[in-house]
């Protein structure tokens, strides 16, 4: 099956664009990229010719923090929370996710990770693997997390989870402050983790010594972390310094102030920043009343709160709201928004080898966007799995 998309503008990856372009798909992976003029001389051949009638034509949106979507929560390790989350996301332009986990103990989560080990054939967006955020974190910034569960880490129960997932848990959050963590970031990254810093009381010479131990980014940067104060450099001023770590970030101007994401968007630019949403079961959801990480939360409109707190329980946007809201907010490009919602998430999913951008021999995975970031089609390995 050759399939030929045409007459659209072409946003690569983060540095190539082609303001009218076409791109060539075969057997699940992209073939060739072209100008327009050279577009009917594949035409021919091709099974599926599709205009595009100027729309743009991006590598299709990864979110690697999601908790759940359409009324599922992916801590329940069901291949059906899976698939509603697949495709619920696809809708908006997401082709992948990595399923993530709140806490809870540790003989429940082997048999979550033991259940989402064996999650294939999705019906949308592919799930790239498994984030586990904790159980190793801080409870002074435990957010939703169940404190009974928050320790400090164990090598045995590290490598139980890696057996338990049989290869796919990819990620990890972790608190660096706390005791052992050197030992085990390194025996996390030599299992194929990306071991990222979040829910976290560390300083900034905490963050130093993770990232020299191979921790790779932050967990949606300012939540849930020690901040930035002058005579108290915690885990942000950390995050400004290591210049060498992505972070993530939840552009929703509600987790954020606006101004805070410019400034952040000056100093990271697009090529540390990772757009993410943190969705829970809420989202794609009518406005109500949902149980997440065991709290009583209330979603109105993208908003989660807890009830009783009032804090904020992850949210309900998509990444196509993340990546429309970050470029009203800070001005940033179409490549500069791919680089931050395809690029980047796809390199800290170890996937971007074959996911995150468009070019011969990567995986057929692309969206169709008008210019409000709304999406009108998704294709994930060659395969259309939504249309508007």
């Amino acid at each position: 099956m050759k399939t030929l998309i045409h007459n659209a503008q072409v946003i690569a990856d983060g540095f190539r664009e082609i303001p009218c372009g076409a791109v060539l798909v075969e057997e699940g992976k992209i073939v060739a990229l072209m100008p327009e003029a050279e577009w009917t001389s594949q035409a021919e051949n091709a099974d599926e010719v599709i205009d595009a009638e100027g729309l743009m034509l991006t590598p299709g949106l990864i979110d690697i923090h999601i908790h759940g979507a359409a009324g599922e929560d992916l801590i329940s390790g069901k291949a059906e929370a899976a698939e509603a989350v697949s495709r619920n996301i696809a809708m908006d332009g997401c082709t992948a996710f990595m399923a993530s986990l709140t806490v809870v103990s540790h003989e429940r989560l082997l048999e979550i990770l033991r259940g989402l080990a064996s999650v294939a054939d999705l019906p949308g967006a592919a799930m790239l693997g498994i984030h586990s955020e904790g159980p190793y974190l801080s409870p002074d910034y435990k957010a939703l997390m169940d404190e009974r569960y928050l320790r400090d880490p164990s090598l045995k129960e590290l490598q139980e989870m890696v057996e338990a997932a049989q290869g796919r848990l990819k990620v990890m959050t972790v608190a660096p402050e706390r005791i052992g963590m050197d030992s085990l970031i390194q025996a996390a990254v030599q299992a194929g983790i990306t071991v990222m810093v979040g829910h976290t009381n560390a300083t900034s010479t905490d963050v130093h010594r993770a990232s020299l131990a191979g921790a790779a980014g932050f967990t949606h940067l300012y939540n849930a972390m020690s901040q930035h104060l002058h005579r108290d450099p915690g885990t942000v001023t950390g995050a400004f310094l290591e210049e060498g770590m992505k972070a993530e970030l939840i552009a929703d101007g509600f987790h954020v102030d606006p101004e805070v994401v410019r400034m952040t968007w000056k100093h990271f630019g697009p090529q540390r920043l990772v757009l993410i949403t943190d969705a829970m079961l809420g989202k794609g959801m009518p406005d109500g009343d949902f149980e997440f990480s065991g709290l009583h939360c209330r979603k109105h409109g993208q908003h989660v709160q807890v009830v009783e707190t009032g804090r904020r329980a992850g949210s309900a946007i998509g990444m196509n709201d993340a990546v429309r809201m970050m470029g009203e907010m800070c001005g940033c490009t179409p490549c500069e928004l791919v680089q931050m919602a395809c690029v980047n998430p796809a390199s800290l999913a170890q996937a971007g080898n074959r996911k995150g951008r468009l070019a011969a021999g990567m995986d057929a995975d692309l969206a169709l966007f008008d210019q409000q970031w709304q999406c009108c089609a998704t294709m994930v390995e060659g395969r259309w799995v939504y249309h508007r």
